[in-house]
């Protein structure tokens, strides 16, 4: 798929160089706006653009900028004045303001438009309006284009705009059940019970209604995807759908969606008991499918509740509908599945700098997105590992062999199973992660086993069951939540390739300390005889089960009722051992580093 997807890209530059884009919003640029640096700038160079950044640096603001350009659209929908949140424009204060350069056709000249917010008061043929946003005239001042009439005025660009905030795309069942209030005496389930009744009319084509409304239709009309549709998103979420229903309604008091899908003959479910992920993209291929060329489409985090191949397939998706209706597409995320093989002019990273406001940064490598995103330095080996002593011994070795700069060394809450079940799958599908990102687990988790795929039989690689087999064997778990299709069923081509990558990358990117040991085991064993005797001679041996114990009474003795004691214990006991071991096992580790700051793909 790497192939693929790097020759759609290159397509995409071509048709971008022929001109083939209409009314294409060239840049964006941000005098005084919310709180980005005064005057940021985000050049367009590349029809797909992904805002990276972490959560809070002004990504979301920007969409909502960029959801505001186009004609009839106002960024006042999401960004709003409140009693709580307050925003203070006065004769002491500047507006809110941006402006955007757009070209109806590639061969025309910039037009630049300035957007400002300003309040609109009450008259005879106005209501009074606190969140007004329209165009105003050119100002030199702001950086824009100097005009022949000062006073003049461009027209906003046209364009359909399509923004899906995928945090908030709750179906109409997640939006009662998860956040909707039950009557009094009754089960939230009784209540869905009772109004299933409508919603089963609703799919059938009718517009009931029921007593305490306005004798109003409960729902708009349903709308049955058509097959290319349906096509698209069944390789997207690797299902098996017949027929996919979209619903609007109030069944459940407030308006939201719901979606019914039909896998068989005589099979089908709701959004009820289908996972957000599928309901989101659903609904957003529809909404794609639908636009008219030359849309403007953004999406806000729409790796949420996707696993990575799924997100990887989406990206696809979009690159398709680029370039066969020339879309603009502007993302907000997280995700290195979607910014993986990316250029470099399509990348713009949002960090907050010393005063506190958020900055851009154009034509940013993978390497420095990725950075930026996970604290994962773009020029260092990164070890994740299950428990905090190990992150400080690793630490403590690496410094001890002069390798500190090297190394990234990142604890994951969960345990081995998340690192194994939620992020080996992440790294061992990513061709840039997997060159970098290594897994080190507590001794206690090593199954002795590794695979070398390389030496596989071609019916061995193309058998789902023994792939699982050997991975199961390998680390003890399965991959649940990456599978496509529900329930861990659907195509057998992907999960293939999955299993296949995971336990590549667990025979080359994965390891565990030595000898089955938990790291206080292996901390403890590697002091010199005298040290703390007095209390590990009180064990008749050192193992897994007493290990924290001692760690506990030494802590104790060195540090009283400290709460930090424990890990400050730790951190005594690595520090001497790292420089002065009486035993192999930090020698063992230092190899196990050499090796890994050695690995080459």
């Amino acid at each position: 798929m790497d192939d693929r997807i790097e020759l759609k890209l290159n397509r995409i530059e071509e048709l971008k160089e022929q001109g083939k884009f209409k009314n294409y919003i060239e840049y964006m640029q941000f005098p005084h706006y919310k709180n980005l640096e005064a005057f940021a700038k985000i050049e367009l160079k590349f029809p797909m653009t992904i805002l990276i950044g972490k959560n809070g640096s002004g990504k979301s603001s920007t969409l909502h900028a960029f959801y505001g350009a186009p004609k009839g659209y106002n960024c006042g929908e999401y960004w709003f004045s409140t009693n709580v949140d307050p925003i203070l424009e006065n004769s002491t204060r500047e507006r809110n303001r941006y402006f955007y350069a757009y070209r109806e056709k590639a061969t025309d000249a910039i037009k630049e438009v300035r957007v400002s917010r300003i309040k609109r008061s009450q008259t005879d043929a106005k209501k009074e309006d606190l969140d007004y946003w329209e165009t105003t005239r050119v100002a030199t001042k702001d950086g824009m284009l100097p005009v022949d009439n000062p006073r003049s005025r461009n027209s906003p660009v046209d364009k359909k705009v399509i923004y899906v905030d995928f945090r908030g795309e709750l179906s109409a069942f997640d939006k009662y059940f998860y956040f909707g209030k039950p009557r009094a005496g009754r089960k939230k389930q009784d209540y869905i019970r009772n109004r299933s009744k409508y919603l089963e009319k609703i799919f059938n084509g009718e517009f009931p209604m029921y007593g305490g409304h306005s004798r109003e239709p409960l729902n708009e009309e349903v709308i049955i995807l058509k097959e290319k549709y349906i096509k698209k998103i069944n390789y997207i979420l690797g299902k098996e759908y017949k027929e996919i229903k979209i619903a609007s309604h109030r069944v459940y008091e407030t308006w939201g969606t719901s979606v019914l899908l039909k896998t068989g003959r005589d099979s089908s479910y709701s959004e009820a008991n289908a996972g957000s992920g599928e309901s989101s993209v659903i609904n957003l291929v529809h909404k794609i499918m639908d636009a008219t060329p030359f849309s403007l489409i953004l999406l806000d985090e729409p790796e949420v509740s996707l696993h990575p191949s799924a997100q990887i397939r989406l990206k696809e998706f979009l690159v398709d509908e680029i370039i066969n209706k020339k879309h603009q597409v502007i993302i907000s995320t997280h995700s290195p599945c979607l910014i993986d093989k990316m250029p470099q002019t399509a990348l713009k990273l949002f960090e907050t700098n010393l005063e506190g406001k958020f900055s851009i940064t154009e034509n940013i490598t993978f390497q420095e997105a990725f950075y930026n995103i996970e604290d994962i330095a773009r020029d260092k080996k990164t070890i994740i590992c299950e428990d905090i002593a190990v992150k400080i011994m690793i630490e403590k070795v690496l410094k001890a062999i002069n390798k500190s700069q090297y190394f990234n060394v990142e604890f994951v809450h969960g345990g081995a199973e998340t690192i194994l079940t939620r992020y080996l799958p992440i790294y061992a599908m990513s061709s840039e992660l997997r060159k970098n990102v290594f897994i080190l687990l507590d001794g206690d988790k090593d199954k002795n086993v590794k695979y070398d795929i390389e030496k596989f039989t071609f019916q061995q690689t193309n058998s789902i069951e023994f792939l699982i087999e050997c991975f199961v064997a390998a680390t003890g778990q399965k991959i649940k939540g990456y599978i496509d299709g529900k329930d861990g069923t659907g195509r057998q081509d992907q999960k293939i390739e999955l299993y296949k990558q995971c336990i590549k990358y667990h025979y080359n990117n994965v390891h565990y300390l030595p000898d089955g040991c938990i790291p206080e085991v292996i901390l403890i064993r590697s002091c010199k005889n005298d040290t703390y005797s007095d209390i590990i001679t009180d064990y008749a041996t050192v193992n897994n089960s007493n290990a924290k114990e001692i760690i506990k009474k030494i802590a104790e003795k060195e540090y009283g009722e400290d709460d930090e004691g424990y890990y400050n214990t730790i951190k005594m006991i690595a520090h001497r051992v790292s420089k002065d071991s009486t035993g192999n096992y930090i020698e063992n580790i230092k190899t196990m580093l050499d090796s890994i700051f050695n690995t080459k793909y």
